[in-house]
């Protein structure tokens, strides 16, 4: 990101600069402090109840974290979404407290949001809209979303940035960097740092709408052939960095079973229909949204479709990547735990002696795993979130310096889409579904 704010960006002032620093300063500080004394007490004191300490202190650090986020917003709301989605790195009670973020915004005034599309379309709002209602639809960590109506009368959608949010965003990491870095001096093994060159990686990308235009039109394209899954069209004319116009689409949230079913629609088609199109995302054209959170994912009874909504996060996946999935299969297929490691190490896991004999550990987990799925072609849902729970506590517990990122956002997906599926109440054949896709013949 640049250094000084884009024109029409709100600038921070010298105060509000250090009242967040502070804030994020004693947040933080209480929690590492936390951390080194139950450490003490564990290492010297030895108490049986050890384990429910930790697990009171983590959810008790996690919801003051929570507060901190809710009042500041910016990138600290932002990258405590990301880490609730982090269950490689963070104790589950963090997880789940952080995760309560994805819907939980306070919006911005309808004065703030009238003031930033005005600047934006350069023109007062009655010129360019019929309609414009005061309060949202939706609101984020980075922008909110209103319904509105042109002046022919069509309904659009219109997503507004926040407008200080670049200035807080810059200062955050600033003083995060800061932070992580103090903290690194007295914990080796304590290191942050990639997660937070994720943020800034990700963020500059979030924070530019034409950006998120062009890649909702990318997955768009991917099911042209299709009317059982759509994508929101683009009023390019009308969409800048910072304001994002769109076709309005009304649709049921994808977990209101009840709406869902007075409605005539099947669950069990839904999940069917969203398994399908992650596999075409993901394993056809190794392009995928990466957030695909109840929130973004609605359904319209006329079909029924499925409507993907926010493409602020998306990922390309390495070029050989789907070959690197099918090698992942077949060591599966055959129990083979060497292959099935190297197979790890061909997707970009790196160990702490740089040897693939370090993951056969974690090979033989998925093996387990896969004489499980056998078993049950059905696959439960809630047994993939098994899954979701185990991989991260197995991780930390083995010698992987790192997970690349495609992959931990998958694993993203893949919990949202089973805690999706879940919800549903619907059971799909996951082998028969994804086989076709991974072996490039749907």
């Amino acid at each position: 990101m640049s250094s000084s704010p884009r024109p029409g960006a709100a600038a921070l002032g010298t105060v509000e600069r250090l009242q967040r620093a502070r804030r994020i300063g004693t947040t933080f500080g209480r929690v590492y402090l936390g951390i080194k004394a139950n450490q003490f007490i564990q290492r010297r004191l030895r108490p049986s109840d050890m384990r429910e300490r930790w697990s009171r202190f983590n959810r008790q650090s996690a919801e003051s974290i929570y507060d901190a986020a809710i009042d500041l917003r910016g990138l600290i709301l932002k990258g405590c979404q990301f880490l609730g989605a982090r269950a490689d790195v963070l104790p589950r009670e963090y997880v789940e407290v952080l995760s309560r973020l994805q819907d939980r915004v306070p919006a911005k005034s309808f004065a703030v949001v009238r003031r930033t599309v005005e600047r934006e379309l350069g023109r007062p709002l009655g010129e360019v809209f019929r309609r414009f209602e005061p309060e949202p639809i939706a609101a984020a960590s980075l922008a909110q979303v209103h319904e509105a109506e042109l002046l022919d009368g069509e309904r659009v959608a219109v997503k507004v940035q926040y407008p200080e949010i670049e200035s807080l965003v810059r200062s955050d990491l600033a003083n995060l960097r800061m932070l992580f870095r103090a903290v690194g001096v007295f914990e080796r093994d304590f290191d942050l740092m990639p997660l937070l060159d994720e943020l800034g990686e990700y963020l500059p990308r979030e924070l530019d709408f034409q950006n998120e235009a062009r890649n909702a039109e990318t997955v768009a394209a991917f099911f042209a052939g299709r009317d059982d899954v759509v994508v929101p069209r683009i009023h390019h004319a009308l969409t800048t960095r910072r304001v994002l116009v769109m076709e309005y689409m009304p649709g049921i949230k994808i977990t209101d079973v009840d709406a869902l079913r007075a409605a005539g629609v099947d669950p069990n088609r839904v999940t069917q229909t969203l398994v399908e199109a992650f596999c075409r995302q993901i394993l056809t054209h190794g392009f995928f949204h990466a957030d695909p959170h109840p929130g973004n994912l609605m359904v319209q009874p006329d079909g029924p479709r499925l409507v993907l909504l926010d493409f602020g996060l998306t990922k390309d996946l390495p070029p050989r990547f789907r070959e690197g999935i099918v090698a992942f299969a077949l060591a599966l297929i055959a129990d083979d735990p060497g292959k099935l490691g190297q197979a790890l190490v061909d997707l970009g896991f790196e160990t702490k002696d740089g040897r693939p004999e370090g993951l056969h550990e974690i090979a033989r987990f998925f093996l387990a795993f896969a004489k499980r799925f056998r078993e049950q072609p059905h696959a439960d849902p809630k047994m993939l979130e098994e899954l979701g729970d185990e991989i991260p506590d197995m991780i930390r517990q083995n010698p992987i310096v790192r997970v690349p990122n495609h992959v931990v956002l998958l694993g993203r997906v893949l919990g949202l889409l089973s805690g999706t599926s879940r919800s549903l109440g619907s059971r799909v054949d996951l082998l028969r579904t994804i086989l076709p896709y991974a072996l490039g013949r749907a």
